[in-house]
């Protein structure tokens, strides 16, 4: 990485807990937060628009036995669904979603793990860089026209990068996508080999099996966001926004870890409702304002619904 965008190693690794021979180590499994202080090293130090060069200069083999999987696709619809499907063994931070309307297909990105503002900036534009470079390669330049949306007004560097590539920048939006001809998922792959792709297939599977999942987990990351809250907490769509996702993606990638938002909510409610019964002086009536609820009633029935205790036998000397 260092040599392709003109840093030093040992800026790039700073505060990390790596060396460079960790960085030769391929069966190293960095966690979120080394990843994200190393993407934050590289804002420091190198020159505006680095991942989008990045991303373009990373090839199939980057990505090991997943890109191996991609290229040896019977179909680029079969590819993509390889890259959506194996992308946590790539980048367990980023999920991919393979879509399709009445004449377009896409490609939706959004992040697993809330990180800074520049951090999803870097991850996003590196990946799609990549997919962009990628599918040069395999449809042999052919590419169709694309339309590519991002979440936040496309900036001057973006705009050049994008420049000759067949592609139109379109944001703000509330996701980021790439669209294109739905008829492009049937193109066959030139390199398709059906022995290598069920081979590489059940490698990707088994290396999927054993990933190991994130101590952090989205849902784990939004209880401590709203707790951390002082008043009447965000809406979803505001988390969302924070997350650099769309409402829709949030609500199905907390589905995938068994959960919604509306419950973390309640989960959230019943830890302050605690808090404030054992360790303030505010009545009932007065906690149930404060946690947003219209009344006494409402905060009564819901604190007894998620306890089995009303507010005011928790509040009894054994729970001081």
């Amino acid at each position: 990485m260092g040599s392709k965008i003109g840093a030093p190693a040992e800026q790039l690794l700073h505060n990390t807990g790596l060396n460079e021979q960790d960085i030769g180590n391929e069966s190293l499994m960095l966690t979120p937060a080394q990843v994200e202080q190393l993407l934050l090293n590289a804002c420091r130090h190198c020159p505006e628009g680095f991942a989008l060069e990045l991303g373009s200069q990373l090839n199939l083999s980057a990505f090991g036995i997943v890109g191996y999987a991609a290229i040896s696709s019977p179909t680029t619809g079969d590819a993509l669904y390889i890259a959506s499907r194996y992308m946590p063994v790539v980048m367990p931070m980023l999920d991919i979603q393979l879509g399709e309307s009445e004449q377009q297909a896409y490609i939706e990105l959004s992040l697993t793990y809330p990180v800074c503002d520049q951090v999803a900036q870097i991850l996003i534009e590196a990946t799609l860089a990549s997919l962009h470079a990628m599918a040069r390669h395999v449809l042999q330049r052919q590419l169709p026209p694309l339309t590519l949306e991002v979440q936040h007004a496309p900036t001057t560097y973006q705009i050049q990068f994008v420049e000759g590539k067949g592609a139109q920048l379109i944001g703000p939006k509330e996701h980021t996508r790439i669209s294109f001809d739905r008829e492009v998922l049937k193109k066959p792959m030139p390199l398709a080999n059906l022995n290598s792709y069920k081979m590489s297939v059940e490698q990707c599977e088994a290396l999927l099996e054993r990933l190991p999942k994130l101590n952090h987990n989205l849902a784990t990351a939004i209880q401590r966001r709203l707790l951390m809250q002082h008043g009447e907490l965000p809406s979803q769509e505001l988390v969302a926004e924070e997350l650099h996702m769309s409402t829709r993606t949030l609500h199905r990638l907390l589905q995938r870890e068994g959960t919604s938002f509306r419950e973390i909510v309640k989960e959230v409610l019943t830890v302050q409702a605690k808090r404030l019964l054992e360790n303030s002086e505010l009545s009932i009536s007065q906690i149930a304002l404060e946690l947003g609820y219209s009344d006494s009633a409402n905060f009564t029935r819901a604190f007894k619904k998620a306890t089995g205790q009303a507010p005011s036998a928790f509040r009894q000397p054994s729970h001081q």
